[in-house]
């Protein structure tokens, strides 16, 4: 039922990577991993090059879940650059017309840059759609070193309004599509995740430290898989994501965990402890992204090296 704690038992779930930082037209597809290329067999012997992607420091998602009788389609976050999500959802050929819901997974600039024009490709006749945010979604937010503050800016929820979506706020996990469960806040239950002291947020005229107590994540219990957990920064810990979905579905099995996991710049004591954690979840496939950072997307492609995939914009996962 939907708006259930725990999510109805999913038959079919494809999660199409719209955008990231990396990508590579000439990575070769993997079992359950279909890749956008420059070489398509079946295009012919006189096909031309197929449109670009580009690659950006955000990120953006099209999801596909079938479940209870029903096949959903949705969106998790847009991107950081005002046309690159969109950009790459045409060269696609992503059909957004038939969109049901959307996600905002917090109030950073990489996740919310392309939210009017993609909001822009889906049908007048769809909207307003829902957009779930977090608590404190809309907050402006810093980075913040030693003699510098960077204002990274706020997303205005006026302009969430004008460009077609219907803001739902959440702060308790929440079935949104059957099938779908977004999860959020993320208890910090390991030690070694609690957070970066250079990232804040502005509550009440003051900068402080930000616990991204808003932040949200989805989770899919497929049938016959078990659970695929889809992070967007992880800020909270993917280990305390990966953890909480697992006790909000009661699954057996952890199968995926893609996304985000934050470890860009992290010291290295946080990233092994991280993989060594991941690895005891023994997933089939882990698809680390975004601000994951290249320490960590080596150690845990050491730890789990069967399972690991390398991310790249226009990326499918099917599971």
């Amino acid at each position: 039922m939907v708006g259930a704690a725990v999510p109805a038992l999913a038959d079919e779930v494809k999660i199409t990577v719209v955008i990231d930082n990396y990508y590579d037209g000439l990575l070769m597809p993997e079992k359950n991993v279909q890749r956008y290329r420059f070489l398509r067999p079946e295009a012919g012997e006189e096909a031309g090059l197929p449109p670009h992607l580009v690659a950006e420091h955000g990120l953006a998602f099209y999801i596909e879940v079938s479940a209870a009788g029903e096949r959903n389609a949705m969106l998790m976050d847009f991107g950081v650059s005002r046309e690159g999500a969109a950009r790459n959802v045409e060269a696609m050929g992503l059909d957004l017309s038939g969109i049901k819901a959307a996600v905002l997974s917090h109030g950073h600039f990489d996740h919310y840059g392309g939210l009017k024009t993609v909001a822009g490709m889906i049908s007048g006749e769809r909207l307003p759609i829902p957009l779930y945010v977090g608590k404190e979604a809309f907050l402006r937010r810093y980075i913040c070193t030693p003699g510098v503050r960077l204002d990274i800016g706020r997303l205005d929820p006026a302009q969430v309004e004008a460009a077609g979506f219907e803001i739902r706020e959440i702060s308790r996990p929440l079935e949104i599509l059957p099938g779908v469960l977004v999860i959020g806040p993320i208890p910090r239950v390991t030690e070694f995740e609690q957070g970066s002291p250079l990232l804040m947020v502005e509550r009440n005229g003051r900068a402080e430290q930000d616990d991204f107590a808003g932040e949200l994540s989805l989770a899919f219990n497929v049938s016959g898989k078990g659970l695929v957990v889809l992070t967007a920064c992880a800020h909270a810990g993917v280990v305390n994501t990966v953890g909480r979905a697992v006790e909000l579905t009661g699954a057996e099995k952890v199968h995926a965990v893609l996304g985000g996991f934050h470890l860009s710049g992290a010291p290295e004591d946080k990233i092994k402890r991280t993989a060594a954690d991941l690895a005891r979840l023994s997933p089939e496939l882990i698809a680390p992204m975004h601000c994951t950072g290249f320490m960590a997307l080596k150690m845990i492609s050491e730890v789990l090296p069967r399972a690991f995939v390398l991310y790249s914009a226009g990326t499918r996962y099917s599971f």
